[in-house]
């Protein structure tokens, strides 16, 4: 992985707003679902929102380095609006924790990127 302070920066800004897109994504379904079927479209939904804005991304700051954890936390972070059906009436909030899914996702993917290659994480 990078370790350019542009590319580091470039990837957490994407990650994380890659992940508000699809919390937005999924936060247009139906409130009135079940909730485990709500979750369960709300990740295919969210992960096909990033799909159409993920390139805009990998142009440039590579695409591995952007598409893993954007699509991590995309999944994770569009099940929030039907687990919480109270955060559905603010919007900040619900872009807040997308927001900060998505850089937890970046954040975990990195830690496992050096533990697998066995490298130390220096930065």
């Amino acid at each position: 992985m990078e370790r350019r302070l542009y590319f580091i920066i470039g990837d957490v800004v994407s990650c994380s707003a890659l992940s508000v897109v699809g919390t937005w994504a999924a936060y247009l379904l139906p409130s009135t679902w079940p909730m485990m079927l709500e979750m369960m479209v709300g990740m295919v939904v969210g992960m096909i929102a990033t799909m159409a804005v993920l390139p805009v991304f990998m142009m440039w700051f590579g695409a591995m380095e952007v598409m893993v954890p954007a699509m991590l936390g995309s999944m994770l972070s569009s099940m929030l609006p039907s687990m919480v059906p109270q955060w559905r009436g603010d919007p900040g909030v619900l872009s807040m924790l997308g927001a900060g899914i998505g850089v937890l996702a970046w954040l975990f993917t990195r830690v496992t990127d050096h533990f697998f290659h066995g490298e130390e994480i220096d930065g």
